[in-house]
């Protein structure tokens, strides 16, 4: 009996698969999302170049934000005199939400509590420790889950709802990796204390943006790879 099971389950599944691949042809069709590769380590384990993915056109729900990977341009290319649209497709998780007050260096602390990150690692270069009095209201401060190896809210400031470009949703490439992006739960820990003599982290403010590295005319790694991914297989 077990073989008539697993074949219905098949092709079940393949009817499935063709109905969500018209789903989404017919939405890619109507603008309502876009595909992109990832390319860059900023946002691993989460995320791995060869990972295509589906992002739904636009910012996250207001209520829904925290913990959902964004795609932003790097802002700081208007900066140094490009066209806006033009600046480094960037995918982040959104960490800070508006409102609230931000201390990164160490880990992150929100309105004075620590955030658990599971999905974090790597330490934040002391240049790139920041503080952020309290965010505008509609103002998101986002980070790259590998600290040390992403551009991000600490270097170019917080990003505005309207800046961002789309949210991920759904990853269907490689087969083995496919399935929604999962959003993580919030936590926030106790207070943390702030050891002797230390000093404290920098405010950041728009004017304290740094400008566009240019190290030998070097182009960093982007987070979105700019080339058609292949369409999704029914």
């Amino acid at each position: 009996m077990a073989r008539p099971t697993n074949l219905v389950a098949t092709v079940a599944a393949a009817l499935a698969g063709l109905g969500g691949a018209c789903v989404l042809a017919a939405a890619v069709a109507r603008g309502r999302v876009m595909r992109v590769a990832v390319a860059g380590t900023s946002m691993t384990p989460a995320l791995r170049a060869g990972d295509f993915l589906v992002l739904r056109n636009g910012p996250p729900l207001a209520d829904d934000a925290y913990g959902r990977i964004v795609a932003v341009r790097d802002p700081r290319a208007s900066m140094m005199g490009a066209a806006p649209g033009e600046g480094r497709l960037l995918l982040k998780r959104v960490v800070g939400l508006p409102g609230e007050s931000l201390r990164v260096g160490g880990g992150v602390q929100v309105n004075g509590r620590v955030l658990d990150e599971p999905y974090a690692h790597g330490e934040t270069p002391f240049e790139q420790h920041r503080g952020i009095n309290r965010l505008e209201a509609d103002e998101y401060f986002v980070l790259g889950d590998h600290r040390g190896e992403s551009t991000d809210s600490r270097d170019f400031g917080p990003v505005r709802r309207d800046a961002i470009l789309g949210t991920a949703v759904y990853r269907y490439w490689p087969p083995g990796r496919a399935g929604r992006v999962d959003v993580p739960e919030r936590r926030l820990l106790g207070a943390e204390p702030r050891p002797a003599g230390a000093s404290p982290l920098p405010w950041l403010t728009r004017a304290d943006t740094p400008p566009v590295p240019t190290e030998g005319g070097a182009t960093p790694t982007p987070d979105i790879e700019e080339r058609r991914p292949p369409s999704p297989a029914p």
